[in-house]
């Protein structure tokens, strides 16, 4: 009877012994766990705000003082670009987006009447182009500011050197429209761009070409798969409408032999030779197609339904790239 007591004594001593050793270790498991999310100044990753910049676009854009800051400027990153157009940030992303800038300004006079400006800057003037281009909107109007300029009802949109800019009023307003103008007249101003050699949109002929017309073809261009980054432009010249067309290439052979494969891919199709000096000439359609390169610029006329106008648009296209 007494070893059954002791036994059952030792079995209860054992049986609270282990019940203190598994909450010594659940205590030291909870403190683990704890730790990993305690602040440690160390380690901790200090998030970046999304749209966070108190500075006011005031001064960059010199606004007229007929407008007062409505809103805090806003500046947004490749990765926080969404935030603010979602559905459309891909292509800045894909044209080489770096940052975006806007704010809200309110008329002095009428707080109810505003305009929001945004700022975009790309990595290249290509890329300003490219999306001034694929973001043309329907009922665009020539400004006469820029060649790479057009207004609708209630906004104004620039492509300017590697910005895109775009100023839209929440409606239509005359006094909002001066504003809009003085604004772009003072960005052109402070931001002067000199026709650069990388900036193909700058060396179309300026001599019959139809405004607002320009425009930057990703891929696909023209049905040849290979050709691709093409900037192209409207003409009229002796009443005859046709289209230039541009593109940089990386090194002069690969600018030629594009030149050539584009050339064979227009004889595929019926095109027929039209004898030309120092390019080469196709007849298909009842239209013409001149294709040459000059360095590593591969350049041509398109669908130019008179054959000497053809030539001398190309021409005058030559010697635009010359200079």
């Amino acid at each position: 009877m007494g070893n059954h007591s002791a036994i059952r004594k030792t079995d209860k001593q054992e049986t609270l012994m282990s019940w203190a050793i598994l909450a010594l270790l659940s205590a030291i498991a909870a403190g683990i766990f704890l730790a990993q999310f305690r602040d440690n100044p160390v380690n901790r990753s200090i998030p970046i705000p999304k749209a966070a910049s108190s500075q006011s676009l005031t001064a960059m854009l010199s606004v007229p003082d007929t407008l007062i800051p409505m809103t805090a400027s806003e500046q947004f990153d490749p990765a926080s670009l969404s935030d603010k157009i979602d559905g459309k940030a891909e292509l800045y992303l894909s044209a080489g987006f770096r940052q975006l800038q806007c704010q809200r300004f309110s008329e002095k006079s009428n707080p109810a009447s505003w305009l929001e400006a945004f700022i975009f800057e790309m990595q290249t003037p290509s890329g300003a182009f490219s999306v001034f281009s694929t973001q043309r909107r329907d009922g665009a109007q020539p400004f006469d500011f820029a060649p790479l300029s057009y207004r609708t009802a209630n906004a104004v949109y620039l492509s300017h050197g590697a910005y895109y800019l775009e100023i839209i009023a929440a409606s239509p307003s005359e006094k909002l429209s001066e504003g809009m103008r003085m604004i772009l007249g003072n960005f052109i101003n402070a931001h002067p761009v000199e026709k650069a050699a990388s900036d193909e949109s700058a060396l179309f002929p300026k001599t019959g070409l139809i405004e607002g017309s320009m425009t930057l073809i990703a891929t696909d261009v023209f049905g040849y798969d290979a050709l691709n980054k093409v900037f192209t432009a409207k003409y009229k010249l002796d009443n005859v409408e046709m289209m230039a067309f541009l593109s940089r290439r990386s090194t002069p052979d690969e600018a030629q032999q594009l030149a050539a494969g584009y050339y064979r891919f227009l004889m595929n199709f019926g095109g027929k030779d039209a004898e030309i000096r120092d390019a080469k000439m196709v007849e298909i359609m009842d239209n013409y197609d001149v294709i040459f390169s000059k360095g590593n610029m591969l350049a041509g006329i398109h669908e130019s339904p008179n054959k000497e106008a053809a030539q001398k648009l190309a021409a005058m296209l030559a010697e635009e790239i010359q200079k």
